[in-house]
């Protein structure tokens, strides 16, 4: 049952982990749960496409809108080498055996983080929000909405579905994913550090991470005219995860079966090569964004104010031009030195 935290009148209720009766299917009822959330709204299959990377999260809501909706459209982003290959040889299986729709591709190498002809590089408005792919993104979306498409589903909410809990991750041993703090950061910005946590907004129906995923493809899709949805970032769909035992939901054991149980391939259910776009961020990063975060470091508006050394940018920036890695761990300065750059300047916003 859900249970209520210390702060109940302020904060969301969420589940925690129950104990299945012996005839329970979660397979069946998850599975059951979004194409409830789907079917919830009129759709057709031409004016209807899913983002289908391949992955576990995006096969879900695939599988669902080839049961609710029919043969609907599938996009994704692609990798290239023999991560590439595998990717398109699960992606194939997944099309043909959903019978979905016709397929559409963008090879995310060729629109990677500030390419020169991205709006970031070009100094468009941005936010550091958009996303570390917003260049292939915008790609994907912009040829979705030439080709008629409206609602565009996702994958996103996946993997809070899945989520452990703190005490779980304690038994299983499973790490957190953190992101150590750089050691780029200015003064002001370390200042900051030790009241992160202070004043933090009451816990959300649906995850933090949740929300700020939801934030960057919204803005994104709505840009080009779509309406993005995402079935697993539902407060029902969420609340059932949250109440599966942790074999559930450790290594998404639930979406691993429900692929199985449809007759996948060993590949498909549980692929070799993990898939990311790590190395494509790296490569460009290396190739388009160390330029020009050289290029701007003079007259960079976060050192001005504070918010990250110099001397530590200079350095770092040395280390990756001479050893060729580490060049995505400047990204996230690079992104918030575009979208600022991109503001108006005072003299330039008209009069009132």
């Amino acid at each position: 049952m859900p249970q209520p935290s210390p702060k109940s009148g302020q904060n969301a209720l969420h589940s925690r982990p129950r104990i299945l009766l012996a005839d329970a299917d979660p397979v069946e009822t998850f599975s059951a749960l979004l194409r409830s959330e789907i079917s919830a709204r009129p759709l057709s299959t031409d004016d209807c496409v899913v983002e289908l990377s391949g992955g576990m999260d995006s096969s879900m809501t695939a599988l669902a809108l080839a049961e609710t909706v029919g043969p609907v459209r599938t996009a994704a982003l692609t990798l290239g080498g023999s991560v590439g290959e595998q990717q398109h040889r699960r992606r194939k299986e997944i099309v043909a055996r959903a019978r979905l729709g016709p397929d559409l591709t963008v090879p995310v190498a060729e629109f990677g983080p500030f390419h020169p002809t991205g709006p970031r590089a070009s100094g468009l408005p941005t936010s550091p929000t958009d996303g570390t792919y917003a260049e292939a993104m915008n790609e994907l979306y912009s040829r979705l909405s030439a080709a008629g498409a409206r609602w565009v589903f996702t994958g996103v909410g996946g993997d809070e579905l899945c989520f452990q809990r703190p005490e779980e991750r304690a038994l299983t041993g499973d790490p957190w994913n953190l992101h150590p703090v750089p050691d780029h950061l200015g003064p002001r910005a370390r200042d900051t550090l030790p009241h992160i946590a202070d004043d933090l907004a009451p816990a959300s129906v649906l995850h933090a991470s949740t929300l700020l995923a939801l934030a960057v493809h919204s803005a994104t899709a709505m840009r080009h005219g779509l309406w993005p949805l995402s079935p697993l970032a539902t407060p029902l769909v969420l609340r059932f995860g949250e109440s599966l035992p942790l074999a559930w939901r450790r290594g998404k054991q639930l979406m691993r079966l429900r692929l199985e149980q449809a007759g996948y391939s060993r590949e498909v259910v549980c692929p070799p090569l993990r898939e990311n776009f790590a190395a494509t961020c790296e490569a460009a990063m290396l190739q388009n964004g160390l330029p020009l975060l050289s290029q701007w470091l003079p007259t960079s508006i976060l050192t001005r104010q504070g918010l990250l050394d110099p001397a530590e940018l200079i350095s770092e920036c040395a280390t990756v031009a001479t050893t060729g890695r580490g060049a995505s761990e400047l990204y996230r300065p690079l992104a918030m030195e575009a979208a600022l750059r991109s503001l108006p300047t005072p003299a330039a916003v008209p009069a009132p």
